[in-house]
C-alpha cells in the first residue's frame, strides 16, 4: 500500500484489509473497566502526591475535597471523551477526534507528542518507579547496585512489549490481574488500620483551616495540580476502542465504571492515611528522608504499613507499589501503539506501522517502535540523572503540561463537533452537557497557567517538541501530495 493511501481505497472485505487494517474485537467490558482503572492507578496515590497535598493544605475537609473534585472533573472529561469514542470506536482515540473536529495538524501533533513524550516518557518514569521499589523490596536481602536499575527498567518495557506483541489476550490478563492486585492493595490500605486498631479520628484534625488566606488559594491550586497525576491516564480507553466487543455501550460503561473505582478507592485511601498516619507526619513525607527533596522513594503506603507491621509491612507496601506501577507500565504500552497505527493509517507515518501481524493479529511494528524508543529515552535519563529519583522527576515533569493541552483539546471536541456534524450517529450522549465538560476545561487551562508558572523549561521543551512536529507535517504531506500528482 503506498504510504499516502487510505484504507477506505482498498476493497472492505478483502482478506488483504482484514489483515492489514483491522484488529480483531477480543475485549469485552471487565477489561474496558481494567483499561481504564489499571491505567490510572500507577504511583501517584502510593507516594510523595499524597503528602504534596497534605503538605500545601494542612486540614482534611480541604484535602479530601481536593481528590473528590478531580475525581469529579476528570470523570466529566471521560464522559466527553466517551460520546467520541462512540462515535468513532476504532484504534487511535484522541487523534480521530482530533482530526475529525480540527483537522488533520492537531491530530497528528498529538500523537507526535504521545510518542516523543508523553505516552513513551510515562511509561519510562513508570518502569522506573516499578525498579525502584524492587529494590526498596529487596533492601533487607540484596541491594540492588544503582547501575543496575536502567537495565531493569528496559527489561521490564522489553518483557511487557512481547507479551503484548505476541497477544492482545496475554497483554490484557496482565492488566486484569495487576488491576485487581492493585484495588486489593489499596482496599487493604482502606480497611486494616480500622480492623487492626490503627485508626484514630483525632489524626484528621484540623478539619478545616483556620482562616483561607490570599496564599491558601495558591496553595490550593499548588495541590490540585499535584492530584493530576495520580489521576492521570483515564483516556486510555479510547484508543483500543476497536478492539472492545460492542464499543458504543462497553466504551462509555468503562469509562464511567473505572472513574468511579478509581475515585471510590483513592477517597477511601486517603481516609485510611489520615486516620492512620498524622497531618504532620504525612505533610512531612513528601520529603525523602535520604535526599531531602520530594520523589518517588518517600512513601505514604510505606508508612502505614510500617505503622501496622514494621519493616516486614514496609515490605509488602514496596511490593504493592511495585505491583502498581508494573501494571500501569503495561496499560500504557497496551494502548499507545494503536495511536500510531491509526496515524500511520492515514499515511502520516510509515506503512509499515499499520500493519497487523499475520498470526498474532496485533500492531507489531508500532509495538516494536514504541518499545526501542522508550528504552532510549530510560538509557538517556539516567545518562543524563544518574539518581532514580532525578530520572523519575525530568521524565514526569516532561509530560504533564503536555497532556493538559491536548487532554483539553480532545474534550473540546465535544463541543465543535456538536456544531460542526450535528448529522453524526450518538449512541451515547455526554451527561451535563455543555456544563460537565466546561468544568474539566476550566480546571485544565487553571492547571496548565500553574505549571506554566512554576516550571517554564518544561513548558518550553513542549512547544518546542509542538514546533518540530508541525515542520515535520508539512514536510509528509507535500511528499505525498507530490506523490499523488505523479499518479496517472
Amino acid at each position: 500500500m503506498a504510504h499516502g493511501d487510505s484504507p477506505e481505497s482498498q476493497p472492505p472485505d478483502s482478506p488483504s484489509t482484514r489483515q492489514f487494517h483491522e484488529l480483531p474485537r477480543v475485549l469485552g467490558l471487565f477489561d474496558a473497566v481494567t483499561v481504564v482503572v489499571g491505567s490510572i492507578i500507577g504511583s501517584g496515590i502510593f507516594l510523595s502526591k499524597v503528602g504534596r497535598v497534605a503538605e500545601q493544605l494542612h486540614a482534611f475537609g480541604p484535602i479530601i475535597g481536593v481528590w473528590i473534585g478531580v475525581g469529579v472533573v476528570t470523570l466529566c472529561g471521560a464522559l466527553a471523551v466517551a460520546e467520541l469514542a462512540a462515535m468513532h470506536p476504532r484504534a487511535g482515540g484522541p487523534y480521530l477526534y482530533l482530526r475529525e473536529a480540527y483537522g488533520p495538524l492537531p491530530a497528528f501533533l498529538w500523537g507526535w507528542s504521545e510518542f516523543w513524550v508523553i505516552r513513551t516518557g510515562s511509561i519510562a518514569a513508570l518502569a522506573c518507579a516499578t525498579v525502584i521499589y524492587l529494590d526498596k523490596f529487596l533492601e533487607q536481602i540484596h541491594p540492588l547496585p544503582p547501575s543496575l536499575h536502567p537495565w531493569l527498567a528496559g527489561a521490564i518495557v522489553v518483557g511487557l512489549s512481547a507479551i503484548n506483541y505476541f497477544s492482545t489476550r496475554w497483554g490484557a490478563t496482565v492488566q486484569n490481574v495487576t488491576t485487581v492486585l492493585k484495588v486489593g492493595f489499596l482496599i487493604a490500605i482502606i480497611v486494616l488500620p480500622v480492623m487492626l486498631g490503627k485508626a484514630a479520628v483525632s489524626n484528621l484534625e484540623p478539619i478545616w483551616p483556620t482562616a483561607a488566606e490570599p496564599s491558601y488559594w495558591k496553595a490550593l491550586g499548588i495541590a490540585i495540580v499535584a492530584v493530576l497525576w495520580p489521576y492521570d491516564g483515564w483516556i486510555n480507553i479510547a484508543p483500543v476502542a476497536e478492539e472492545i466487543r460492542d464499543p458504543q455501550r462497553n466504551v462509555p460503561r468503562g469509562l464511567a465504571l473505572g472513574m468511579l473505582v478509581v475515585i471510590l478507592v483513592y477517597v477511601g485511601a486517603n481516609v485510611g492515611y489520615h486516620l492512620t498516619l498524622p497531618m504532620s507526619h504525612l505533610a512531612a513525607s513528601e520529603i525523602d528522608p535520604v535526599t531531602g527533596q520530594p520523589g518517588p522513594t518517600s512513601t505514604v503506603a510505606s508508612d502505614l504499613f510500617g505503622v501496622m507491621f514494621g519493616k516486614y509491612g514496609m515490605q509488602f507496601a514496596a511490593l504493592g507499589v511495585m505491583c502498581s506501577t508494573f501494571g500501569a507500565v503495561n496499560s500504557n504500552l497496551f494502548t499507545g501503539p494503536r495511536i500510531y497505527f491509526a496515524m500511520a493509517r492515514d499515511g502520516l507515518l510509515h506503512p509499515r506501522l499499520h500493519a497487523v501481524h499475520a498470526t498474532y493479529q496485533t500492531p507489531g511494528n508500532a509495538i516494536l517502535l514504541q518499545a526501542g524508543w522508550t528504552t532510549a529515552l530510560i538509557a538517556f535519563f539516567f545518562y543524563k540523572y544518574p539518581n532514580p529519583r532525578e530520572s523519575f522527576e525530568a521524565m514526569t515533569d516532561s509530560v504533564i503540561f503536555a497532556g493538559l493541552i491536548f487532554y483539553g483539546l480532545t474534550v473540546a471536541a465535544v463541543y465543535v463537533l456538536r456544531r460542526t456534524r450535528p448529522d453524526l450517529p450518538r449512541p451515547y450522549r455526554t451527561w451535563g452537557y455543555p456544563v460537565t465538560p466546561a468544568l474539566m476545561l476550566l480546571v485544565y487551562v487553571a492547571a496548565a497557567a500553574t505549571i506554566l508558572g512554576e516550571r517554564p523549561s518544561e513548558t518550553m521543551y513542549v512547544v518546542g517538541l509542538i514546533g518540530a512536529g508541525v515542520i515535520y507535517y508539512l514536510i509528509v504531506t507535500r511528499i505525498i501530495a507530490a506523490r499523488a500528482a505523479r499518479r496517472p
